[in-house]
């Protein structure tokens, strides 16, 4: 195979071979391109980043992958090729190497494992780049087999096989960033078609300024002067660059994702029309159709639906009207694109929700990662919120693995993920409804997500649609971190606990039970196979797997109730006292009410009582 390699390279016969036809079935792309356009496959590969000996492999590689008829995941397998390839040629070339046959060499191997751990990847990444290696060794292009994959990425990975969770944002902090972007949202949405119409005249006034300055300022200036229609309501600046659109573009992107669960690629899969309102069960849910890719064999695209809130389309809209005048002029250079192929798959970036201004250099029609990225960090910047040691605390609490990370007084940075984990979390915590309350009244919204969430099968069925198999499961895997959590303070933790079921467990745990289960593992475990479940209500939590969250707490013989939802109740008892009197003041005779209400007070009184909280006994002659 090598001699194959070597006669391709000296005699450059395959430079012609094509590699793929256009839609019409015509000769498109050739094998000695830099960039093959499978149009079939629904997707590109660039050999730009290879030289050499390293660039002819891989390209013989890629090409037996295309070719493989039986093959499902051609664009996985060319992906972890490509990636694989350029890593593998820096170490290479990085000792001196000029081939990939450098592999083989005993000594050549060595040093080579000492330049790839110096890379300081993580252990899934080599994971993945390690794969290219059995790419070679089935084209026969090296001889030394890898045996264990996963044992040589655990000792090439920086830290080892730990994988870091996405952050879970703390609740303040993500209360914060979550207000200020939906305030963003509903401020300049109603002059979103002004912003465009703005920014296009400044843009053009500034190109023709700069023709007769030679200062940016004295251009930037005269363009001001020459914006036509200013709105006076909202603030708006103008910069060339388009810093203000890349702020205004992280505020909608915050939305779209805290609100959904969405991974990043499937909210760019989103367009104007993917927001719909469908009915059930008595409630209009907000839902957003996208695709998802990731969890497909293949990578074949399918559509796919979330839950969100009504913000969620003006932010749509408000992110299409905006950046309007940057779509059409995105449209007249593609008016210069012979190809008809090219031309619509130019055009269908140009239909994407999150676009780049024309007139910069380098950039495509559809923002990348880096420019998304930008967007969030402008964004988060601009709200100039540091951690305090509240935050701290609690952002250690929600993501263990990666302790130690935020200091009082930084700025948290989200990265697209964070917000899919702390939509999960939160889901789960029973928190959204509260960032949902931050400035206008969506508590409704969390009962749809909920319901949403827990029965996915039967709304799905009902609407007549796909729905996010892999968040359901994120989400199910967040709801047994946090009864593990519950379980494990409830058994260790908690000083005091009171109800029928926290009773039984604070006595076990003073006998030394071994039915107490004090390893965490051992809890999840018990949590997984179902045979520990825990709900939580307003006033405790209730421990039958079957609870139906409408029993009576005051006489559940599951209750448990902790001090931190004792310290709860001491409101609820002051209005029960409230309620009883103005029945007894008013002469109401309502004598069935009024002991129930008395109950309930003695019965919250008796928790108070067992935690050691401070409170003056009610009796029915007392008057408030």
């Amino acid at each position: 195979m090598r001699e194959v390699l070597k006669f391709i390279d000296s005699n450059n016969i395959y430079d012609d071979l094509i590699v793929s036809f256009d839609t019409e079935g015509n000769p498109y792309s050739y094998y000695g391109s830099d960039k093959w356009y499978l149009w079939s496959l629904g997707f590109n590969v660039s050999f730009s980043r290879l030289s050499g000996t390293f660039k002819s492999t891989v390209k013989y590689l890629v090409h037996k992958v295309i070719s493989n008829d039986s093959l499902k995941s051609k664009k996985s397998a060319i992906k972890n090729i490509i990636e694989g390839a350029v890593i593998f040629e820096k170490c290479i070339t990085g000792c001196n190497g000029v081939s990939y046959d450098f592999i083989d060499d005993d000594e050549g191997f060595r040093r080579l494992l000492v330049e790839a751990k110096s890379k300081s990847l993580k252990f899934k990444t080599w994971k993945n780049n390690l794969v290219f290696l059995s790419h070679l060794h089935n084209a026969e292009v090296i001889t030394r087999e890898i045996k264990n994959y996963e044992e040589l990425a655990l000792y090439l990975s920086v830290n080892g096989a730990s994988i870091s969770q996405a952050v879970c944002i703390p609740e303040y902090i993500a209360s914060k960033y979550y207000g200020e972007a939906l305030s963003v949202i509903e401020n300049y949405y109603p002059y979103r078609n002004e912003i465009s119409l703005c920014y296009d005249d400044y843009v053009s006034e500034y190109l023709e300024s700069s023709k007769r300055y030679k200062s940016n300022i004295s251009a930037r200036r005269y363009a001001l002067k020459n914006v036509k229609q200013l709105p006076k309501k909202i603030d708006i600046h103008f910069d060339y660059s388009g810093s203000w659109l890349s702020w205004l573009r992280g505020a909608c992107y915050t939305v779209i994702a805290a609100f959904t669960g969405c991974r990043d690629g499937e909210i760019k899969s989103f367009d104007i029309d993917s927001y719909q309102e469908k009915k059930y069960a008595g409630m209009t849910v907000p839902v957003l159709h996208g695709l998802d890719t990731k969890p497909n064999a293949g990578g074949v695209a399918r559509h796919t639906s979330w839950v969100t809130i009504p913000s969620v389309k003006k932010a749509i809209l408000l992110l299409w009207d905006a950046f309007s005048f940057a779509r059409e002029k995105w449209r007249e250079k593609a008016d210069s694109i012979v190809h008809p192929d090219e031309r619509n798959a130019f055009l269908e970036k140009v239909d994407s929700l999150f676009v780049t201004l024309p007139y910069m250099r380098g950039h495509r029609p559809d923002a990348g990662k880096q420019s998304l990225a930008h967007s969030l960090n402008t964004f988060v910047k601009s709200i100039g919120y540091r951690a305090t040691k509240d935050d701290v605390q609690e952002f250690d609490l929600l993501n263990p693995s990666r302790k130690g990370e935020l200091k009082i007084g930084q700025m948290l940075k989200v990265h697209p993920h964070a917000f899919r984990r702390t939509f999960a979390v939160y889901l789960v915590r029973n928190k959204l409804a509260s960032l949902l309350d931050i400035k206008y009244q969506f508590k409704h919204m969390n009962i749809a997500m909920t319901s949403w969430y827990a029965n996915q099968a039967n709304i799905a069925s009902y609407v007549d649609m796909m729905i996010d198999q892999d968040l359901q499961d994120e989400i199910a895997g967040e709801n047994q971190n946090y009864m593990t959590d519950v379980f494990y303070h409830i058994y260790n933790d908690a000083e005091t606990l009171a109800g029928h079921e926290g009773k039984r467990i604070k006595n076990l745990r003073a006998e030394g039970d071994t039915r107490i289960y004090l390893n965490r593992e051992e809890i999840r475990k018990q949590v997984q196979d179902g045979r520990l479940s825990i709900v939580e209500h307003p006033g405790g939590y209730c421990t039958n797997p079957d609870c139906d969250r409408i029993c009576d707490m005051t006489t559940c013989q599951y209750k448990i109730v902790t001090k931190d939802k004792a310290e709860t109740l001491v409101n609820i008892r002051e209005k029960l006292i409230i309620k009883h009197n103005d029945i007894e003041s008013l002469g109401l005779d309502m004598p069935n009410v009024t002991s129930k209400l008395f109950y309930e007070i003695r019965a919250i009184e008796q928790v108070l009582l067992e935690h050691r909280l401070e409170y003056v006994a009610f009796n029915k002659k007392d008057t408030y």
